[in-house]
């Protein structure tokens, strides 16, 4: 009879350590924000001008799915844009009289055949840093350590931007804003130890990145932010 409660007290324990909630969290970025006295002043006097978003060569990939997410995160950006009452040129067609040469060394050209007054250039989007850790909080708060954490990955994307006006060819702003997984917590629910099998499989992984519906509501609010930055 005592052996019985024993076991199940043991058991109990280990239910109820198994069902202990484990919170991991990680400390935020800050962002790095660059934006031109004459900047500021140009969009105090010229509210709506008009834009083109162009991207970095950089950004062109073969992978289809990802192709087809950039572009999608590209139209969120213009659409964004559009909102805050920006006008916004057409990608591809200025790319076509930005190619002639006269165009390119000549800014003045450029801004009378395009009928654009700022450049707003997409320089980097990295949707998989990495972020690590081996500690997390229990249920009263108190800061522990799992070795089997540290072999979990959890990503976080970063979005750059430079500004450019067209008319003094003048750079004007910098932006460059971050995404931080599990700044206000995420749930770390109890697991096994991973086998040597499992360790290879994360090891050679190609490509993990940050679940698409974070990545565009991230996208969405750094464009909001970029506007904001630029204006105020």
């Amino acid at each position: 009879m005592k052996k019985r409660i024993l076991i199940g007290i043991g058991i109990t324990l280990l239910l109820a350590s198994c069902n202990t909630v484990k919170t991991i969290k990680f400390s935020p970025k800050n962002d790095e924000i660059t934006t031109t006295p004459s900047l500021k002043k140009y969009l105090s006097t010229n509210p709506n001008p008009k834009i083109v978003l162009r991207t970095n060569s950089r950004l062109i990939t073969d992978n289809v799915t990802e192709r087809e997410q950039n572009n999608y995160l590209f139209n969120t950006i213009e659409s964004e844009l559009l909102k805050s009452g920006f006008i916004v040129r057409d990608r591809q067609l200025f790319d076509k009289i930005l190619t002639n040469s006269d165009n390119n060394k000549n800014y003045k050209n450029l801004q009378q055949k395009s009928d654009t007054d700022l450049i707003i250039e997409l320089t980097n989007l990295d949707r998989s840093i990495v972020y690590k850790t081996n500690k997390y909080y229990d249920n009263n708060g108190r800061e522990k350590t799992s070795t089997m954490l540290a072999n979990k990955n959890y990503y976080g994307a970063t979005i750059e931007f430079k500004v450019i006006m067209i008319n003094t060819n003048e750079f004007a702003g910098i932006y460059k804003f971050n995404y931080v997984p599990c700044v206000n917590g995420c749930n770390y629910g109890p697991t096994k130890r991973p086998t040597k099998r499992e360790l290879d499989e994360m090891k050679t992984q190609t490509y993990e990145a940050v679940e698409e519906d974070k990545l565009i509501e991230f996208v969405r609010n750094a464009t909001r932010q970029l506007i904001s930055e630029m204006k105020n």
